[in-house]
């Protein structure tokens, strides 16, 4: 183990690592900086969730499904088998104590306790960044902290139950494990954080590029590698083998197939970038604005480096190399597919983080004079740049509009037990109507994800044949509901052809809950409706 390491140490882009003191003891400065902003970061994920109808009402679609899913596992139901999932089962996993928790306190606190897990997984991200930069100094400690803290995309991610907290959780853990300081760890170390790694992989098939690129850089010690790739496949296979087994056709076509071959069309890039770049709260900047603040956050990650080695300070090392290159990489891989949400960024943050604040502690280590002054002239900007979106940020929570909470009605229009379909399962959720008394009731958790699971993908330009087979699938299940909760939107989940409408409208009638929003011709009316 020791001649692994002393070769991986050797093989450091740059040269050896940093001597003296900055190689031994992290200054307790370091440390405090990272309590700080960890304890900020805590409060304002907190104070998200204060605002009326963030805790326990209806604030997304997914998070209803992701919960849904740890429902229906705890309750015997097979997923990829029984319901289509669309997602790898590592989350499903995560949030099944919460959902059996629920069995005693109701699905609506069940929710409202996983929105406060990941409250907490996504202010564990905020420490594991320190950790993994605070052998560049308290300044440096403080850049890529304070990014993560009030990064618009990942305040998006963190207010409720979604997948990018817990995967840059997963991510962030596996990369301080495999990183010893700057160089990559010895071979125990590797092997766990791949293992961590792969676990990521089960939570979201994105993971796979943190973890490529370190197989990139340990390609020159082909046994590590191994090291990392056993790791990263026993991190995978444990969360995943059981249902490969139970449902293998499910599991790929779902978790899978049909992520990849999901429609696609042209898009704009200039919004994703802005988002991606955070100024999404400052929606009244004009483009060319936008596209000039785009030029300086870029020239600034290379810039940063330029001075460091114009300065001295060496060429990048293998976390620097990481922090970049992940950075390019995530960012490409944004501005590929058609869909794309703004808690998607929330994954691009931590690279972005490093790589900004990577370089301010490496001229710091440097040491003369104009090396101090380079320093502190990009932590003046880094500083600035946090700064002003915290701000901004406190004043966007502080007029965050209340959510959706229809769980009084619900309890007055459907009894306890009932058999509720719904087309948003957040809110049956949220009613405590998801569950139901009997053995018979369609466990149908994802509307939209049983639509690409039967269309392999294909939503926007299925074969008519598939889209006949949702449609009886539907038929099937309206027959057996008492209830079906319908939410707007639902043409691009359900195939409302003429005869399922026709079907529909004979045995269902609007009971309450009805939608103000108008819907599409042959779509029924937004509301609840009971079976006649």
């Amino acid at each position: 183990m020791t001649r692994d390491l002393a070769v991986a140490r050797e093989s450091d882009i740059g040269g050896p690592p940093w001597s003296g003191t900055e190689a031994g003891a992290t200054p307790w400065r370091a440390y405090g900086v990272v309590a700080v902003f960890t304890a900020a970061a805590l409060l304002l994920r907190l104070y998200q969730l204060t605002r009326p109808g963030y805790l326990l009402g209806v604030t997304e679609y997914d998070d209803g499904v992701l919960f849904g899913n740890a429902v229906r596992l705890v309750d015997g139901v097979v997923p990829y088998r029984d319901f289509a999932m669309v997602q790898p089962p590592g989350s499903m996993l995560l949030m099944a104590p919460a959902a059996l928790i629920a069995k005693v306190t109701g699905t609506a606190w069940g929710l409202g306790l996983a929105r406060i897990l990941t409250v907490c997984a996504d202010t564990a991200c905020v420490a594991l960044l320190g950790l993994l930069v605070r052998h560049r100094g308290a300044l440096a400690t403080g850049i890529a902290c304070g990014i993560y803290a009030v990064y618009p995309n990942v305040l998006i991610a963190s207010h409720t139950f979604l997948l990018e907290p817990w995967l840059n959780l997963f991510c962030l853990t596996a990369a301080v494990l495999v990183f010893d300081r700057d160089q990559l760890a010895g071979n125990r170390r590797l092997a766990i954080g791949g293992a961590v790694f792969g676990y990521a992989i089960a939570i979201k098939l994105w993971a796979v590029f943190p973890l490529l690129l370190i197989g990139l850089l340990l390609a020159r010690t082909p046994r590590r590698l191994a090291l990392l790739a056993a790791g990263a496949l026993a991190g995978l296979s444990i969360p995943v083998l059981p249902f490969l087994i139970l449902a293998p056709h499910g599991l790929i076509t779902g978790a899978v197939t049909s992520q990849f071959v999901r429609s696609s069309g042209p898009h704009t890039l200039l919004p994703r970038l802005a988002d991606m770049a955070g100024l999404s709260v400052f929606p009244s900047i004009p483009e060319h604005t936008k596209v000039a603040l785009l030029i300086v956050l870029a020239a600034y990650l290379v810039i940063g480096y330029v001075m460091v080695i114009a300065m001295g300070g060496g060429l990048p090392r293998l976390l620097d190399w990481y922090a970049l290159i992940g950075t390019a990489a995530i960012v490409a891989m944004f501005l590929l597919p058609q869909g794309y949400y703004p808690h998607y960024a929330a994954f691009a943050v931590p690279f972005f983080a490093l790589a900004v604040a990577l370089p301010v502690g490496q001229l710091r280590l440097a040491g003369d004079g104009r090396q101090l002054i380079a320093g502190s002239a990009l932590a003046l900007v880094a500083a600035v740049l946090i700064g002003v979106v915290g701000v901004r940020q406190i004043q966007a929570e502080s007029q965050l509009k209340e959510w959706q909470h229809p769980a009084g009605a619900a309890h007055r229009l459907i009894p306890a037990g009932s058999c509720v379909l719904t087309n948003d399962p957040a809110l049956s959720i949220v009613s405590n109507r998801f569950v139901p008394a009997h053995p018979g009731c369609p466990p149908v958790v994802d509307s939209y994800g049983t639509l690409m699971v039967m269309t392999s993908g294909r939503t926007q330009d299925a074969d008519p044949r598939a889209l006949r087979a949702v449609e009886l699938t539907w038929q099937a299940w309206f027959a057996q509901a008492d209830y079906f909760w319908l939410e707007p939107g639902s043409s691009g989940q359900i195939p409302w052809s003429p005869g399922l409408y026709s079907y529909f409208m004979r045995h269902f009638r609007l009971i309450g809950l009805k939608s103000s929003y108008l819907p599409s011709p042959g779509v029924p009316h937004a509301g609840l409706y009971k079976h006649r």
